[in-house]
């Protein structure tokens, strides 16, 4: 009786063993979706995705077909419906997402780049800093001062010593400010000296305070001068995009982060079409995720565009799963593996490098 029981649970263990061995083995029907280069939608999908996918499956020692898909929304669909058992590709993670699916470990960890033309700055927009409100503000302020100052020494001394000044407040007045222009900018009296304790007293004040504001005036001038230099008309950062068309992938924070600044997201289906809105300049400039962008760029015609990096809003990718899927476990072993060992960077770095 104890042999039987014995034998009935060997019999009972290998079969569970048989029947689970069966199911690890069974094909798994992968999804795919994305741009290149992390998908390449040929007859065989090429890209880094595919090289991913092809060293995670072989750890995993389990065999897969693909299933393509358009749109990564599609792909999603598809993996709520079951009829896939996962979604491979260059998905970013976000709260909305895991709301109906499972995500793995972010097997990427990645940005949004700019691409813009390189526009050089003409000729007015280095005399443009001079009529902004604020220099102008400081040129009327100053004009105000030499006024009052220049009254001042009138009443001082131009009443004493007409003859120097003038009688006429108006000739007067102006003789003062003439006086208080040469003292500000270290010229000399020129034709004008005070000669009363009082204007003695004026002038010395006004040579100190002159001497303080001048060199204010002088470091004002430098710096907006090495400002209008230095500046640049191509579109570099999320401030210069007011007013400006964007080409952007629809995602609700990115559209709702151009359009904060004052810019017109355009959304686009794909890096492809962005390039392609910007050579026709039917765009000011494109905001997308960094690889795809650095892709397109380095394969497509240069023209003259500038890809800036510049740390803009960071996201993570990684593989969407049913909810409760028993597969995620497995994956998730195997791209914390890969990252350790560097080997996802590298597929991605061979695939930057890759020419078209």
């Amino acid at each position: 009786m104890i042999k039987k029981a014995i034998y009935f649970l060997l019999f009972a263990i290998s079969f569970s063993v048989l029947g689970q061995t069966e199911q690890d083995t069974t094909s798994l029907k992968v999804g795919i979706a994305g741009s290149a280069p992390f998908y390449i939608n040929n007859e065989k999908p090429e890209g880094i995705i595919p090289d991913l996918w092809r060293e995670i499956a072989f750890n995993i020692d389990r065999q897969y077909t693909y299933k393509k898909y358009a749109s990564v929304e599609e792909g999603m669909q598809a993996t709520t419906n079951g009829d896939i058992d996962l979604l491979v590709g260059p998905i970013t993670i976000n709260s909305l997402r895991a709301e109906t699916v499972s995500f793995s470990h972010p097997f990427y960890d990645t940005e949004l780049a700019i691409l813009a033309p390189v526009l050089e700055l003409t000729f007015w927009d280095h005399l443009k800093p001079f009529f902004s409100p604020t220099f102008l503000y400081a040129v009327v302020l100053l004009l105000i001062i030499l006024t009052i100052v220049g009254t001042l020494f009138w009443l001082l001394e131009g009443r004493k010593f007409p003859d120097e000044y003038s009688k006429h407040p108006v000739k007067g007045i102006g003789s003062g400010i003439w006086l208080a222009i040469v003292t500000m900018t270290t010229v000399g009296y020129g034709d004008y000296a005070p000669k009363t304790t009082p204007g003695r007293f004026l002038m010395g004040a006004w040579m100190i305070i002159s001497l303080i504001m001048a060199t204010s005036f002088v470091a004002g001038i430098a710096t907006t001068l090495t400002v209008s230099s230095q500046q640049e008309k191509t579109i570099k950062s999320l401030g210069q995009l007011e007013g400006k068309r964007i080409a952007t992938p629809s995602y609700d924070k990115v559209l709702n982060q151009i359009r904060n600044v004052g810019g017109t997201p355009v959304p686009v289906k794909n890096v492809n079409e962005a390039y392609n809105l910007l050579l026709e300049e039917k765009v000011d400039a494109v905001l997308y995720d960094v690889v795809p962008l650095e892709y397109v760029f380095s394969n497509k015609e240069k023209k003259n565009f500038e890809l800036t990096k510049r740390n803009i809003q960071p996201q993570h990718y990684g593989f969407i799963f049913p909810l409760n899927s028993p597969l995620r476990r497995q994956v998730d072993l195997q791209i914390i593996q890969l990252r350790e060992d560097s080997e996802i960077e590298d597929i991605v770095t061979r695939w930057i490098n890759t020419k078209e």
